[in-house]
């Protein structure tokens, strides 16, 4: 026993970590963004990014997202599922004991020189064990299964903080859809309103012989041209609340009357300024995971490399074995067996030193992904700011624009009025109103979806997450 014991000291202390540390992949990281120097404090305003809505509704609708939706709770499950796998490899490295019992009744040959234990050569036989086998990291790849278990486990984590950044987006944006759609349905049922009076007064004109017939058909054209842009709109306000029940796990019937104020007004765009390029990294959750399934393949090619080299384990058993219950007990019935058990492969066909060279590679591709992944971070960022901008400036002309097309549509209306013009005019600025009033609309959204993007752009707000 010292000397299996001495031999497996040496062999400990001369145990080795096979296969490549890890160190954390590097990319080039520009100081400032193109279109904005950005801001060492911007991740502040990225907590809790829809409270800049100030809308109390988005702020409910995305709480409830938060505790119901499914694709966080699988994401969660994979989390657990992960963990469970780090224990796995963990347990690898403990002593593995079990735990046997056996009764029968035997019967020896009667054709040997030796004599049976009884007249038939029949006895009753008794056995209970317990077995034991410790396998020696001597080479670290129970260590290189841990480390890649948990950059699996880590990479699960950041996962769900990528799920979670996606549906709060998600849910701002159906939501400011919704808002948008509604305000649309609004502004077209305006219009119709007012389409539908031209139409009456080119009606009265007509019959008192004031006007012809075409201001008739025009009006006419008019009101139905503005009637045929309701349905659609309808339509999709109804497939976004859809979208927004699904998101808060909910069945899609009767959630918009349950859910949603139709008549709330479309939220004001947050000020949301862009951190700089540096935290970007560190704050993307897909970039967090990219860089933990690299280091998950880091750890895959020591695991790999392992494999080469020899495998050392401790085999322990202890089993009693007696004709007679109550000799089970004693010391002459008992059988224990300890050693050391090696194995070493000496050709496997290449399939060795192939895993170690596919290790290799998948842990290339990971490093690969990663970059990408940062700049593809980078290139989200810059278009959300450009986006930003444009939006603004777009939004400020046709608020101007909208002043102007009022006053041209007023003046028009008067005109016809006192018969200095026909009605033609008076349909054309209203249909240039129209566009304009819902150009707006459209704008006023697509603002508020670039902060959304530039909120997902710079990595949300995991850090709220429960």
């Amino acid at each position: 026993m010292t000397r299996w014991l001495t031999l497996v000291g040496i062999l400990a202390l001369a145990g080795c970590v096979v296969g490549p540390n890890y160190q954390s992949p590097t990319t080039t990281v520009p100081a400032r963004w193109s279109a904005n120097p950005g801001s060492p404090r911007a991740a502040e305003a990225l907590r809790s990014f829809w409270t800049g809505f100030r809308d109390p509704n988005l702020t409910r609708l995305i709480q409830q997202a938060i505790a119901n939706n499914y694709d966080l709770k699988i994401a969660a499950e994979r989390i657990r599922e992960a963990q469970d796998m780090v224990r796995v490899a963990a347990a690898a490295a403990l002593p593995q004991i079990g735990f046997g019992a056996a009764t029968e009744s035997r019967r020896e040959t009667q054709a040997i020189d030796w004599p049976p234990p009884t007249k038939y050569g029949e006895y009753p036989y008794y056995a209970v064990g317990f077995d034991a086998s410790w396998e020696l990291d001597l080479f670290g790849q129970v260590k290189r299964r841990r480390e890649s278990a948990r950059a699996a486990a880590d990479a699960a984590v950041e996962t769900r903080r990528d799920v979670l950044v996606s549906l709060t987006a998600a849910v701002a944006s159906d939501y400011l859809g919704f808002r948008a759609t509604q305000f649309r349905l609004q502004v077209a049922r305006d219009n119709l309103e007012v389409a539908r009076e031209t139409q009456r007064l080119a009606h009265r004109a007509f019959e008192s012989g004031e006007r012809s017939h075409l201001d008739v058909s025009e009006a006419d054209g008019r009101v139905h041209g503005v009637e045929a842009t309701i349905p659609p709109l309808e339509a999709h306000s109804e497939e976004l609340a859809h979208a927004l029940a699904i998101l808060l796990a909910q069945a899609p019937a009767q959630f918009m009357t349950r859910e949603l104020d139709s008549t709330a007004p479309i939220p004001a765009p947050p000020a949301l300024p862009p951190s700089l390029p540096s935290e970007v990294i560190a704050q993307r959750p897909d970039i967090r995971r990219a860089e933990r399934e690299y280091a998950q393949s880091n750890a895959n090619v020591g695991v790999a490399v392992a494999a080469l080299y020899p495998h050392f384990s401790i085999p322990l058993s202890l089993t009693p074995t007696a004709s007679q219950v109550h000799e089970l007990f004693q010391s002459a019935s008992l059988l224990w067996r300890v050693g050391l058990d090696g194995t070493q492969s000496l050709y496997t066909g290449g399939r060795l030193t192939a895993e170690v060279d596919a290790a290799r590679s998948s842990k290339q591709a990971a490093l690969f992904a990663y970059q990408q992944t940062v700049l593809q971070a980078f290139q989200e960022v810059e278009d959300a700011l450009s986006n930003q901008r444009a939006e603004e400036i777009r939004y400020r002309a046709l608020t101007a624009q909208l002043a102007d097309d009022r006053q041209a549509l007023r003046e028009s209306q008067e005109r016809y009025k006192r018969g200095q013009v026909a009605l033609l005019p008076v349909l054309v600025d209203q249909q240039q109103l129209y566009a304009t009033q819902d150009a707006q609309v459209s704008s006023s959204l697509t603002r508020c979806l670039a902060d959304i993007s530039l909120f997902k752009a710079l990595g949300g707000n995991w850090q709220e997450s429960p």
